[in-house]
């Protein structure tokens, strides 16, 4: 296929006033998406070594804001008894910090679209740090949820700019991976967080579990402050389809033409000198035309639920992760110390071990399958003379959309502890030994569709709508998603064990399973009517 090609305008941030031309194509042979700029400081043209150590980095804040949030789910017992209080309430000081943690992003967000990426990264573990040493402290379980409050808050900021980040860093054609790497991290936070915290709180006592975390956020600080550059960039264009890509060329016509499997584009050189005018805390490129304005703090990134392509994903997203992954993590320790008398690490191994493996092999064959599904739709849409639609994605979500619900409907009825297995609601309904509900929980992740679960629904609502729909606003996007989650989640701690007290447990978990159903069935129709709603809604307005 040859097209006419035209000469790109240069980012005002290039370093020389020459032009290129062509469309610049990946080692696939087909456009790059979006087109990178000439610019030393478009993340897009970062060494592939600097994306991944960003990306790490990233992700593992990301770890970090959920396993700040998780560590002391093993202890809440101990805690509990040493301040006097019913272990149910002890768990308040988990979903108070769930719940901020879904605030942290609305927050953070509009200062880093504005002041840069970096110097909401650093500020927001620096929070981190120092809520987990006021938590550790506390003296009353009042000044406890007031710590917890703040440690929810604070190093939230990933949660809402992980994955904007991931999309300023990577093309399409690796997203899939990346963003799937961002979402296991993200989600392993809280499942790897009873693990460590059990053994903390068993040999230190449950404030040490804070005294870990604050010792956490000072070491990523020390490494994010000397190894993240800012990644926020302002494009002059971003041609998001392989269509606009072309037409755009072809609307400068230079009469110069190539074929489009060929010229496989090469980045400008990266320089320590362009690598330290990105470490600045704030970023030294921002244009006066970037500015924040009040709706940038609730108005604009809830706005984008309006969109089908947003909001459908983000709700089933939030329903399977908080049955999922959440509801297990607020309950395991009551119902286990009541039942079979687990202690912290026990508690922290059967709630941790499950779930950790589980995310890890779904996420093995999540990102590369999608991204695999998206390249092989490019190609046979180009041979067309057309764009792949996002939605393709979205068919590499079924696996979990099964598995997921299936686990929840005959798992563990109080502390599904994970990904519900097939018989842990029967084995604790019927407070049968411990040994089968743990067999039960373990078993199925040993499987490999099984394994897909939770994370296969994280990866791909995540990548669809962040960057597949609309990249342009990813970090608004992310704060739709986390906000779900959060809220959701919230809402857990309190009706999850009293309702399965008051119907059954075989019964609290069948409902929970209809429910991920239902809002599974949105995600159906967006396979095969979401290209057309957004296209008849168009691009979101600028607020």
């Amino acid at each position: 296929m040859t097209r006419k090609i035209a000469t790109e305008q240069v980012n005002e941030h290039d370093k020389d006033s020459s032009t290129s031309i062509g469309v610049k194509l990946d080692h696939n042979g087909l456009p790059l998406l979006p087109q990178p700029t000439n610019s030393p400081y478009d993340p897009l043209n970062y060494p592939t070594w600097l994306k991944c150590a960003i990306l790490v980095q990233v992700s593992f804040l990301a770890f970090l804001a959920t396993l700040n949030v998780a560590i002391i789910n093993p202890a809440v017992v101990p805690l509990a008894e040493e301040f006097n209080i019913g272990r149910v309430t002890a768990t308040y000081q988990t979903t108070i910090a769930i719940g901020t943690s879904g605030l942290g992003p609305l927050v953070f967000t509009p200062f880093a679209n504005v002041y840069g990426h970096r110097s909401a990264y650093l500020v927001s573990v620096l929070i981190g740090l120092a809520s987990a040493v006021g938590s550790a402290s506390a003296k009353s379980f009042g000044t406890l949820i007031v710590a917890r409050a703040i440690n929810g808050l604070g190093p939230s900021a990933a949660m809402g700019l992980g994955a904007g980040t991931v999309v300023d860093l990577f093309f399409e054609h690796q997203r899939g991976k990346a963003m799937g790497f961002f979402t296991l991290m993200s989600t392993n936070g809280a499942h790897l967080a009873p693990i460590v915290g059990g053994y903390v709180a068993r040999d230190g006592g449950w404030r040490w579990c804070f005294w870990a975390g604050a010792i956490m956020n000072g070491v990523m600080f020390i490494f994010a402050f000397f190894l993240m550059p800012e990644t926020l960039f302002d494009r002059p264009q971003d041609d998001s389809t392989d269509k606009e890509v072309l037409a755009h060329n072809e609307k400068y016509d230079t009469q110069v033409e190539v074929s489009v499997v060929g010229s496989v584009y090469e980045p400008p050189p990266f320089t320590f000198k362009d690598y330290m005018h990105r470490m600045w805390f704030w970023d030294l490129d921002r244009p006066a035309s970037r500015r924040m304005k009040a709706t940038d703090f609730v108005v604009k990134p809830l706005s984008m639920l309006k969109y089908p392509s947003v909001a459908f994903p983000a709700l089933y997203y939030a329903v399977t992760y908080g049955f999922a992954s959440i509801e297990p993590a607020l309950t395991l320790a009551t119902l286990f110390t009541q039942f079979y008398h687990f202690d912290t690490v026990r508690n922290g191994l059967a709630n941790g071990v499950s779930l950790l493996v589980g995310a890890t092999l779904g996420e093995l064959f999540s990102g590369p399958i999608t991204d695999a599904m998206m390249l092989r739709a490019r190609r046979r849409a180009l041979s067309r003379g057309e764009n792949a639609p996002a939605e393709v994605r979205l068919h590499g979500i079924w696996t979990g959309a099964f598995t997921v619900p299936m686990q929840v409907a005959f798992g563990e009825p109080v502390e599904v502890i994970t990904e519900r297995s097939p018989v842990d609601g029967i084995t604790i309904h019927f407070a049968t030994t411990f040994i089968a509900p743990c067999i039960g929980m373990v078993l199925p992740f040993a499987q490999a569709v099984a394994c897909f679960g939770i994370q296969i629904v994280n990866s791909v609502c995540y990548t669809y709508s962040c960057s597949d729909c609309y990249r342009s606003r990813s970090n608004d996007v992310s704060q739709c998603f986390n906000f779900f989650r959060q809220i959701f989640g919230l809402t857990l701690g309190f009706y999850s064990i009293p309702f399965g007290d008051k119907i059954g447990f075989e019964w609290s978990f069948t409902v929970f399973a209809a429910i991920c159903i239902v809002t599974f069935l949105p995600i159906v129709a967006l396979m095969y009517k979401g290209e057309k709603w957004r296209n008849t809604l168009g691009e979101p307005e600028d607020y």
